[in-house]
């Protein structure tokens, strides 16, 4: 018998009920119930416990890089610059360094190590290239690299491609299982050429690369369950080198800016059950709105629907906008912030122990982003929050 049955004076309670307490309590209270019993923590570590709390969501958040080089304290915009329901959510990292995200967690990829933390159970996990030795010779920006999760273990992944110079061959492509922390090589490489350093989307266990193969764009997608390759469409529609992808409310999404001869910006998402069926979901003119038009380069990525309405977006010049669609108006939120992506609460715990698989030089970092001793705890983790209506309860 379990010591709660044995001790007649105790009242035990079934894993199911307390999963049901659990679900009701505030962040803050979960991530201290787990250091009081080991019970309670396998509960609140499990999946089924994770996956429910991520769905309850009520609150939206936006994830943004504040850049460690700029020292000093973050810099808080002034509230009269953000007006509606967001909150911005700043990590303290370099805003340099490409960043990619997955139900809140975040891999930062260096040139001798990855980087997987969980911002939310404040926990890192570093891991090195592995595979091969030769593995982190290579440039960072020769690497396409992918993070999401497998829709059918529910186990988080990296994917790593290393491309070569001439051609674009891929030399070497690998995968990481961020739980178990092993790494192997995929039977069966990409089809054609891969580009080097495009924008990798994770959406509903997949992970999609925006690709130009000179005669027109094609989406290149790698199911993380069956580790297999193959082509998407794009939408029978202008894409260009301005064409950005992302997930929005869980769908893949191709975000396209016109400059000529209108000035707008049309957001093209994908069916969710029918991979290559594209809709139109949003056209919205830019011109007279407050968006400047400028000469240089210009394009737009959505962040989320906000749930009071609106669109949420930005640019490549760090401007976030909103779009409400009732007046057909646009609000810059701010002139100045990295936005990385929506930030979803994930309780997902991450071992707090380091897997380099060959040695590599320790470099010290500007970013106060882990700790000196052996195990990578975030104890210079900056998440500095801004609200405008409502409580911080986080």
């Amino acid at each position: 018998m379990r010591e709660e049955e044995k001790n007649p004076n105790s009242i035990y309670i079934v894993d199911d009920l307390l999963q049901e307490i659990f679900l009701r309590l505030p962040l803050k209270s979960i991530l201290k119930s787990k250091t009081l019993s080991k019970r309670w923590r396998s509960i609140l570590e499990s999946k089924k416990f994770v996956d429910r709390r991520m769905s309850l969501q009520k609150s939206q958040k936006i994830l943004a890089a504040y850049n460690c080089d700029c020292g000093g304290p973050p810099r808080l915009l002034p509230e009269s610059q953000l007006n509606g329901d967001e909150e911005i959510v700043y990590l303290h990292c370099d805003t340099k360094r490409p960043s990619m995200t997955c139900d809140g967690l975040v891999c930062i990829p260096e040139q001798d190590w990855i980087n997987v933390l969980n911002p939310w159970t404040r926990q890192l996990r570093r891991f090195g290239y592995g595979i091969q030795p030769w593995s982190c010779a290579f440039p960072l920006e020769n690497r396409t690299m992918g993070f999401g999760r497998d829709k059918v273990t529910g186990s988080y992944k990296v994917v790593k491609m290393e491309i070569g110079l001439r051609g674009h061959p891929v030399v070497e492509c690998s995968v990481l299982d961020v739980e178990t922390g092993e790494w192997w090589l995929l039977s069966t490489p990409p089809p054609y050429k891969v580009n080097a350093g495009r924008k990798s989307v994770s959406v509903n266990g997949s992970i999609y690369w925006l690709q130009n193969f000179g005669t027109g764009y094609k989406i290149l997608a790698l199911d993380l369950h069956k580790e297999e390759f193959h082509y998407v469409t794009v939408p029978e529609t202008s894409v260009t080198q301005e064409t950005e992808i992302s997930n929005l409310e869980n769908r893949l999404t191709v975000a396209i800016t016109y400059t000529s001869p209108q000035w707008k910006l049309e957001i093209w998402s994908m069916d969710i059950v029918e991979e290559e069926r594209w809709s139109k979901t949003y056209s919205i003119h830019l011109a007279g709105k407050g968006v400047p038009r400028e000469n240089q380069r210009r394009w737009f990525t959505p962040v989320m629907v906000s749930k009071q309405e609106g669109l949420v977006f930005f640019d490549n010049h760090k401007r976030l906008f909103k779009h409400y669609p009732r007046t057909d108006k646009i609000r810059c939120l701010s002139s100045d912030t990295c936005v990385i992506s929506p930030f979803l609460e994930n309780l997902a715990p991450l071992r707090l122990s380091s897997t380099l698989l060959f040695p590599h030089p320790r470099t010290t970092s500007k970013c106060r982003l882990l700790s000196k001793g052996n195990e990578f705890k975030i104890i210079d983790l900056l998440l500095t929050t801004l609200v405008v209506v409502g409580s911080i309860w986080f």
